[in-house]
């Protein structure tokens, strides 16, 4: 007696290579995603090779140590964002506004670290205030999200915040999905 298409599927057979085309996609999915996250960061460096990156351990360690000449932390994404959650310490600046935004305050030798969602935007901020005297310019290796995704703090409006607001960042997929405020 022949079989059909659907009875072949739904034998032990069929099942095991559901089973096992489902575990090959799964584990090609979570290898892309480190590749991904490469990928960005390879841009990245490649296109602002003049402009210095700090990684989120290194920041975490330089903000946690009073000792240190603390870094004016600037988050250049929107206000919502913003509101939604940042790293501690920072200052909501829009990316047009800068360097006027920073006021007096600010000298072009005092340490400032820039970011954005992962890097991009944040990079070119950076490039900018070198290009204007800024010595000591930096921005965050992957920008909020892979700050995020390591577990380090978030602070939103009302303290401790959770989740990240990706807003329209082509890049949203790269913060992992229970961080996402939608």
């Amino acid at each position: 007696m022949k079989k059909g298409a659907l009875g072949l599927l739904l034998s032990p057979f069929g099942i095991t290579q559901l089973v096992m085309i489902a575990a090959v996609g799964a584990a090609l999915w979570l290898a892309y995603d480190p590749w991904r996250w490469g990928k960005v960061r390879e841009s990245l460096r490649e296109k602002f090779s003049d402009t210095a990156h700090i990684d989120g351990e290194m920041l975490a360690r330089w903000i946690e140590n009073p000792v240190n000449q603390q870094p004016v932390i600037l988050d250049i994404r929107s206000r919502a964002e913003f509101s939604t959650s940042h790293l501690p310490r920072a200052k909501n600046v829009s990316a047009a506004e800068i360097p006027a935004a920073l006021g007096s305050d600010v000298k072009t030798d005092s340490p400032i670290v820039v970011y954005c969602t992962v890097g991009l935007d944040s990079a070119a901020v950076a490039s900018s205030l070198n290009r204007r005297g800024f010595k000591r310019v930096q921005y965050l290796d992957g920008g909020i999200f892979l700050w995020a995704n390591d577990g380090r703090p978030l602070v939103g409006e009302n303290g401790p915040a959770t989740k990240v607001n990706p807003g329209n960042s082509p890049h949203a997929s790269l913060l992992k999905t229970g961080l996402h405020t939608r």
